[in-house]
């Protein structure tokens, strides 16, 4: 008689693990904000918010990082978001 299989492959576990985390969105702390948020908040365009942020963070007035947050019908997906540094 054959013994039952506990374990998964390395491969189904991979995937298992991988699937897992991508389901699963990150609370995203106080004063971290999407490009969208601070472009609502400077009223300008998100394109004109991106290149402000990007030059920001250049320079070290912000900082970014990304967290998984719910996107529309993508489940939760890595999104970049930015805050003042201190």
């Amino acid at each position: 008689m054959a013994s039952e299989r506990t374990e998964l492959d390395s491969a189904e576990l991979l995937k298992k693990l991988r699937l897992a985390i991508a389901n699963q969105p990150e609370e995203v702390p106080d004063g971290w904000k999407t490009t969208l948020q601070w472009s609502q908040i400077w009223n300008i365009s998100p394109n004109a918010a991106g290149i402000i942020l990007s030059q920001s963070v250049r320079i070290g007035k912000m900082e970014s990082r990304k967290f998984r947050v719910i996107t529309g019908n993508r489940g939760a997906y890595p999104t970049i978001h930015y805050r003042q540094t201190q």
